[in-house]
């Protein structure tokens, strides 16, 4: 990519997340961010169609580093409480970010990202293990992680929400399959 190009894109990205760390992302404007980013409007309509665009590139690079934070990317099927652990600690190495980026209106809109995004992952490098099973206790691994890390930036305590969390992670995966139940 042309230099020029970059450096562009990096005004307007790091004009975005100053604004954005102020005000929610329905309330940012074109004008506003190109006037931060010292460039005009057809400049930025050149890189993007709007300011949702934008959000979701930067959106999908944060969930990038994310996952390559993760030692055990495709070991769930493993190491479950190791697996649970890696994302929480990804989440938190990156908490910053994501208070910033996904706050407000975006705020499950990076945990439904991720999630889809692991799963393709998984199921990918172990396409047996695709069942009605496997997906939901992934859905509660990665919903729960996100929430527990959310929340614990609120409490402040994240050793006692990991630990929480593990214990839970535990219980969940040792659990036999719930009795079928009848109509």
């Amino acid at each position: 990519m042309d230099l020029r190009i970059q450096r562009t894109k990096a005004a307007i990205k790091e004009a975005f997340l100053e604004l954005r760390e102020k005000k929610p992302i329905e309330k940012i404007t074109v004008t506003e961010l190109t006037r931060l980013a010292n460039i005009n409007k057809a400049t930025f309509y050149l890189h993007y169609s709007d300011i949702y665009s934008l959000s979701d590139e930067i959106e999908n690079a944060i969930i990038d580093e994310v996952l390559l934070d993760l030692e055990v990317q495709n070991k769930f099927f493993e190491d479950h409480q190791q697996y649970a652990k890696e994302i929480f600690n990804a989440m938190v190495a990156h908490r910053e970010q994501l208070d910033c980026v996904f706050s407000g209106s975006r705020n499950a809109i990076f945990s439904d990202k991720i999630e889809a995004r692991i799963k393709k992952i998984l199921y990918e490098a172990y396409p047996g293990f695709k069942t009605e099973k496997n997906d939901t206790i992934l859905t509660f691994l990665i919903q729960g992680v996100f929430h527990s890390v959310k929340t614990s930036r609120m409490t402040g305590d994240m050793q006692k929400t990991y630990d929480e969390l593990s214990r839970l992670t535990a219980m969940i995966i040792m659990e036999t399959d719930p009795p079928a139940t009848t109509a």
